[in-house]
């Protein structure tokens, strides 16, 4: 039961962590205005949804374990630190139209389709790594190097999610920003991938080596 507990207390923590800098960026006196919109609405409810597809199998995901090795901290830090400015700053835009472009519920829809796929694919990766995931590039206990499910296919499928989320965000707001967003979110992706493989090849040697030769980095006969 105190385990059961403590995972809830957790998983609500995480999905405070999403929805309140959405509320404060948009301004708590106004949620009706907020929540006006059946794209917003859905966006919010797919963040709720995801954290209880999270919760449901009981999956102890502890993001922000730095387990036995951890490198590129800095990168994690002004990665984390510019999407909660941005969980702010995009709704905060949208209300008082600050780079924005008209307001076609059209585009908003395609922005909480995009999230959808992305969250679906980072959820699909999480069940995969289950305990071993972390948001800092590092090495668990007992690590192991996983090769099975959508990692059978894909050496960084929730990297894959991220993207296509970073790409919905800001349509759901309908922010212009997207552009750079997509951008720096790439930046990232492609500086934290290298980073990622370099540690796991010192670490398991050929078998990572023939794991990386039969997989797609990113996007299956793509890349």
């Amino acid at each position: 039961m105190k385990r059961q507990a403590k995972l809830l207390g957790r998983y609500f923590l995480y999905l405070m962590m999403t929805i309140a800098p959405l509320l404060l960026g948009w301004g708590v006196g106004d949620l009706r205005g907020f929540f006006s919109d059946p794209a917003r609405v859905a966006y919010v409810g797919f963040a709720v949804l995801g954290s209880l597809v999270v919760l449901i199998p009981r999956l102890n995901v502890q993001p922000f374990s730095k387990g036995s090795q951890v490198v590129g901290q800095g990168l994690t830090r002004a990665y984390m630190v510019s999407g909660y400015v941005l969980l702010v700053l995009l709704p905060f835009a949208d209300r008082r139209g600050l780079l924005t472009c008209a307001d076609w519920p059209a585009l908003r829809w395609a922005g909480v389709a995009l999230c959808l796929a992305g969250s679906v694919i980072r959820v699909v990766g999480l069940w995969s790594l289950g305990k071993q995931f972390s948001g800092h590039v590092t090495l668990q206990e007992n690590h192991q190097l996983v090769q099975s499910g959508i990692y059978g296919r894909v050496r960084h499928p929730m990297y894959l999610g991220a993207i296509i989320v970073m790409a919905g965000d800001p349509l759901v707001f309908r922010s212009w920003l997207v552009f750079p967003i997509v951008i720096w979110n790439l930046i990232f992706v492609l500086l934290r991938m290298g980073q990622e493989e370099r540690l796991l090849g010192e670490h398991f040697g050929s078998e990572f080596e023939s794991y990386r030769r039969r997989t797609w980095r990113l996007l299956p006969h793509v890349y």
